[in-house]
């Protein structure tokens, strides 16, 4: 992925009519937006597998799993990520409810897709999410919620999706424990803990000090944990 790409907030956009998914998509990216598409949830669950979104665009009508029921478990693991639901359906009742389980704007279809750009913008704003330009630091590495890159002496470290996953998780909960089992709940990988064991090996050769000593270090019987002196 080229730096330009890098530096751009990340939507997914989540709706079962490809001609939507498409609009959605052109839209956003002449826009300045880095844009996902899934047209059902079982597609959306396999990308945030592989890709740390900024914000989810949700139709709330889908085949099988609806939208709210989406939401309702995606909540329960990250409540962080703007989400705004978008429905044919103005009944109160479906607003009420994707409210309550967590969405942050509700769009109803037709809508202008500039509206729906000006209302990303504004969950994105640094006035109301509170991540953007927020930065994490151990040693001489700092790792830039925003950007998603990890840096040491202002040089960029190379991560994989899952590595550059693991740091946010592991920068996000700086000084503290994290079990290898909510590790994997987080990067969906509950029924392969072992592979969690050689992401964690990789990137601990990555952040290594200069006397040659991982910031990543190893709690017996409980998980792991990201040292800084900073936090």
């Amino acid at each position: 992925m080229n730096p330009e790409q890098k530096n751009k907030f990340h939507i997914l956009c989540i709706d079962d009519d490809d001609k939507i998914r498409k609009l959605l998509s052109d839209f956003l990216k002449k826009n300045s937006f880095r844009v996902s598409t899934a047209r059902d949830v079982v597609e959306a669950q396999t990308l945030s597998n592989f890709f740390i979104f900024d914000l989810i665009v949700l139709d709330i009508m889908m085949p099988k799993v609806s939208g709210i029921k989406f939401l309702q478990t995606f909540r329960k693991i990250n409540i962080n990520i703007p989400i705004i639901m978008l429905t044919a359906n103005s009944n109160i009742e479906k607003k009420t409810e994707s409210y309550i389980n967590g969405c942050d704007d509700y769009l109803i279809k037709p809508f202008e897709p500039m509206e729906l750009v000006l209302r990303i913008k504004k969950l994105l704003n640094p006035r109301i999410n509170t991540k953007v330009n927020r930065k994490s630091y151990f040693g001489n590495f700092e790792f830039d919620f925003n950007t998603k890159e990890l840096k040491k002496n202002n040089h960029r470290i190379d991560l994989t999706n899952s590595e550059e996953q693991l740091v946010e998780i592991l920068t996000k909960n700086l000084n503290h424990e994290i079990s290898r089992e909510e590790i994997a709940k987080k990067l969906g990988l509950q029924s392969n803990l072992r592979s969690i064991d050689v992401i964690i090996t990789r990137l601990r050769k990555k952040i290594l000090s200069n006397e040659k000593n991982s910031f990543l270090r190893t709690i017996r019987g409980k998980g792991y944990m990201l040292i800084s002196e900073y936090d």
